[in-house]
């Protein structure tokens, strides 16, 4: 299962790929408009919006470069946001997807207790939830979300979750940012059921960040459900869960 469009193999740039200027901290930036059937085939990614963010440096500078990079993620959040007519009104349902007692899975719920609401306040519209995984529930992410975005009465869903990936220079340093939803599980392929606008009766919108790398692209001898995590992971993903924080505290 690829979780990361630019790494389907294909030359992006050849179907529209269009690459940002680059930004400080090396950071680069680009978009890929999945927008008819042959290039959902040909990528084997859905119809949507997809922003790519890759900051190699990400790690080695402090506050002001977390600052710099959410800021860059959060325009490319309201772009989507604006592209289904969400605003700063709109009642939104923030999703963290994963397993919080394996750390190399637990972005989704990291980020949630990074994110600001009161929830005394009367006009609340943000809600945020981690729904865990159906091996320690036993209900699947699907049927939860979907019962509390109609329940909360949701103009959208913002769902956070680790990706894999088969570049390890890429493990926490690369953002995903997609209007085209996200499949819970994707990563170790343990596929549920899509979470999207068609499934879940509103606009999903999906951060991702690749936390897990694929063993076999390391060694193609090693079975192919094998994942793996770098040893610095805990440090790293408080980094990235504070970007991604920061970028919806400050653009939702």
């Amino acid at each position: 299962m690829i979780d990361i469009i630019d790494e389907c193999g294909l030359d992006l740039q050849a179907i529209g790929y269009h690459k940002c200027k680059d930004g400080k901290y090396s950071l680069t930036s680009g978009r890929l408009e999945v927008d008819s059937a042959k290039k959902a085939q040909e990528t084997g990614f859905d119809k949507g919006s997809y922003y790519i963010y890759n900051c190699p440096l990400l790690h080695e500078f402090g506050q002001e470069c977390f600052e710099y990079v959410s800021s860059e993620l959060g325009k490319g959040l309201k772009k989507l946001l604006n592209k289904h007519g969400l605003n700063r009104r709109s009642r939104l349902l923030l999703v963290g997807l994963g397993n919080p007692s394996i750390l190399a899975d637990s972005l989704g719920p990291m980020v949630l207790k990074e994110v600001e609401l009161d929830p005394f306040k009367k006009s609340l519209r943000l809600f945020k939830f981690a729904p865990n995984v159906f091996s320690s529930t036993g209900i699947n992410s699907f049927d939860v979300v979907h019962m509390l975005a109609i329940w909360l009465d949701v103009d959208g869903v913002i769902i956070i979750d680790s990706l894999a990936t088969n570049a390890i220079e890429r493990l926490s340093t690369s953002f995903q940012i997609n209007d085209a939803g996200m499949t819970p599980g994707s990563a170790v392929n343990n596929l549920g059921q899509k979470l999207c606008k068609a499934s879940i009766g509103v606009p999903c919108i999906s951060i991702g960040v690749p936390t897990l790398l694929l063993a076999g692209k390391v060694k193609p001898e090693w079975p192919e459900e094998l994942v793996l995590a770098p040893k610095d992971i805990h440090k790293n993903l408080n980094n990235v869960a504070k970007v991604i924080s920061l970028a919806i505290n400050s653009y939702v």
